[in-house]
């Protein structure tokens, strides 16, 4: 197989036995590049995660892995884009799914409450992470901006309780209540605050 690295190619036998060595190899060049692993493209695949998994199934047959590293900020700006992506496209989902849960919710509405929560799990930790991060100020352009899009979050991360106490009791109306009256709005007001922070950031790479 080929592995595309920072304008390298490494050229590796397909073989259980090295793909410890290829996993290393990929990190040492990325530290020293002073990058992070974002993911791979392995034959055309998106990979996240569970990398030596991935070689482990399809050692074999893997022709092409590309490997794809971002600086800090790269990664962060990806980050912050993919969360307002998520933040403008869900209240409208969101106000569909407390409309189930007023009047019957069945195994499909729990499901896609299920996927909300994990959105917002995502969200809360990734935001957090950034927040605190040495580096924010380095990384984010408007500061003050920033710091009111983490206002909300922490409003988000206020209410939560509440919802969780309500999912234990299997209360739906308060449930829908949440998603209706609380969550779109946050998740609306978060968006309003993350979009300048978007579009600032990609008026920089324009420029650059």
């Amino acid at each position: 197989m080929k592995i595309y690295i920072e304008d390298q190619t490494l050229e590796v036998e397909n073989s259980k036995d090295v793909i410890d060595k290829i996993l290393n190899e990929i990190d040492t060049i990325i530290v020293n590049s002073s990058k992070i692993l974002s993911h791979m493209i392995i034959d055309g695949l998106e990979v996240y995660e569970n990398y030596y998994d991935y070689f482990l199934d399809n050692i074999r047959v893997i022709e092409k892995v590309e490997i794809v590293a971002l600086t800090y900020k790269e990664l962060v700006d990806d980050i912050l884009a993919s969360t307002l992506s998520y933040l403008e496209r869900t209240p409208d989902i969101i106000e569909s799914l407390a409309d189930k849960f007023y009047k019957n919710s069945d195994t499909d509405a729990w499901n896609d409450l299920n996927d909300l929560l994990g959105g917002i799990s995502w969200i809360v930790n990734t935001s957090s992470s950034i927040d605190q991060d040495e580096r924010l100020k380095d990384i984010v352009s408007r500061y003050e901006d920033w710091n009111l899009y983490v206002k909300e979050l922490f409003s988000l991360q206020k209410i939560l309780p509440d919802f969780e106490n309500a999912l234990s009791s299997g209360d739906n109306v308060t449930i829908a209540d949440i998603l209706s009256y609380e969550i779109i709005a946050i998740f609306k007001e978060m968006a309003g605050r993350l979009s300048s922070l978007v579009s600032v950031e990609a008026n920089l790479y324009d420029l650059n």
